[in-house]
């Protein structure tokens, strides 16, 4: 069974696994509150394009305190209350080994979630095979995927640790992040202190933020969620 988050890294093991595996190989999606919007449609249409049996799952890490309260710990809370969530599912269709699309560079990262990973016995095939972000790409890019797909994360990464979260202030910044990403902006990040967002977006992207169509009618949107907007760029 593999965790199929839909982003690039676990789409190239979908990919790579579906010819060999065929109905032998599951992918399972969780989505919730903290979950990017559309990030669910496209883990959807590349499981259909290969065929492979695609489960969806509800699932609420606000009920757990440190993510509730988004401390150090949030993504070591959330991602083993997952897997122990797939552990069940898998059990039930008698599958004995799960996967996740852990890869060579998450090493260099903060990510307390792997910690939860190898506790509870996932297996990361790209890891193993020694492949990082660039090989991926590369290789996702042979396939026919989307290899150039920007770099998704958790909701809850747009608030400060420590900040009491809720459904509804996620709700609002993935709204206002998704406002961008339909007019066919990128990378787009909206961090939140208090009553303050912070955009960020790529060095190439801001001349067309700036173009008062589009700067505007944003700026009025942050308002109406009670956010003055502040700007700040990538690279």
């Amino acid at each position: 069974m593999l965790l199929f988050s839909g982003g690039t890294d676990s789409s190239l093991l979908l990919a790579a696994a579906a010819p060999l595996l065929g109905p032998g190989l599951t992918a399972l999606t969780f989505t919730g509150p903290h979950t990017v919007p559309g990030e669910l449609a496209g883990a959807f249409v590349l499981a259909r394009r290969l065929r492979v049996r695609h489960l969806v799952r509800e699932t609420d890490p606000l009920k757990l305190p440190d993510f509730r309260h988004n401390t150090r710990q949030r993504c070591y809370a959330c991602k083993k209350a997952i897997i122990e969530q797939a552990q069940k599912i898998a059990a039930d269709l008698g599958i004995q080994e799960i996967w996740d699309g852990t890869n060579l560079d998450d090493l260099g990262d903060f990510r307390p979630g792997l910690r939860a990973a190898k506790e509870l016995g996932v297996k990361s095939p790209l890891l193993e095979a020694g492949l990082g972000k660039a090989a991926i790409r590369a290789m996702s890019r042979r396939l026919g995927l989307a290899w150039d797909r920007p770099a998704q994360s958790c909701l809850a990464t747009r608030f400060p640790y420590d900040t009491l979260l809720t459904k509804e202030a996620l709700a609002r910044v993935g709204e206002a992040e998704s406002w961008l990403r339909r007019r066919g902006f990128s990378q787009v990040r909206l961090r939140i202190r208090g009553n303050r967002a912070r955009l960020e977006l790529t060095t190439q992207e801001w001349p067309a933020f700036l173009n008062p169509k589009i700067r505007r009618p944003f700026t009025a949107l942050a308002a109406k969620m009670g956010w003055t907007v502040e700007l700040d760029g990538y690279g």
